[in-house]
């Protein structure tokens, strides 16, 4: 009768990893256990537009507005970040600024020719709110961040009617300038939304 060899022992190593293997697969399943219960998980939505304002003429010199047509009307449930997750209207318990910055990117130098901007949230049976305001663009500055106001935009988003409007002070530039504004916001969905939101997170990539 052959005898058979000794089976190695463990390693120290391999005693410390089975432990912290299993501890990983049960903090990712209460994690997705609590995020059911009503967890509130938080996505970040970001857009940006980008409009031309046209040089000053001698009949022109004031400027009205900076022609940001694509900021009027933003239905949030349409965002790509929250569609990716499979998040609806129902699911959004909050929705905050984090962000709105102006830069300037071809004609004029910087954004100085403006004197302030001030933003507004308005929606069908709410008031009108100022989100975001700069009081000066300084010279030599091509980007501008935005002061905000702690302003709760849930009732605007679930609206699907949410808007944003402008006032701006100032003068046009010398020359055509092309420039850029980029908001982002950071969005709580709980309940099914959060749910959807792991089972897309734990989905294997295809390819």
């Amino acid at each position: 009768m052959t005898n058979s060899a000794p089976l190695p022992s463990p390693t120290m190593e391999s005693i410390m990893l089975e432990p912290r293997r299993f501890t990983t697969v049960a903090f990712a399943s209460l994690l997705g256990w609590a995020g059911c219960q009503g967890q509130l998980f938080t996505l970040a939505v970001e857009e940006s537009a980008v409009t031309t304002v046209p040089a000053a003429t001698p009949l022109e010199v004031l400027i009205g507005d900076v022609g940001l047509g694509e900021f009027v009307a933003f239905d949030i449930t349409q965002a790509t970040e929250l569609q990716n997750q499979g998040v609806g209207p129902g699911d959004i318990m909050n929705v905050s600024f984090t962000l709105f910055e102006l830069e300037v990117l071809t004609g004029s130098a910087d954004l100085s020719f403006l004197d302030s901007m001030e933003v507004y949230v308005e929606s069908d049976g709410l008031p009108r709110q100022l989100v975001a305001s700069a009081p000066a663009f300084p010279a030599g500055q091509a980007v501008v961040a935005f002061d905000l106001e702690p302003v709760d935009l849930t009732d605007y988003a679930v609206s699907q009617s949410m808007t944003f409007t402008t006032e701006v002070t100032g003068s046009r530039p010398e020359a055509d300038t092309e420039i850029e504004a980029r908001f982002a916001l950071d969005v709580g969905v709980t309940g099914q939304g959060a749910c959807n939101y792991l089972e897309n997170q734990n989905q294997p990539e295809e390819g």
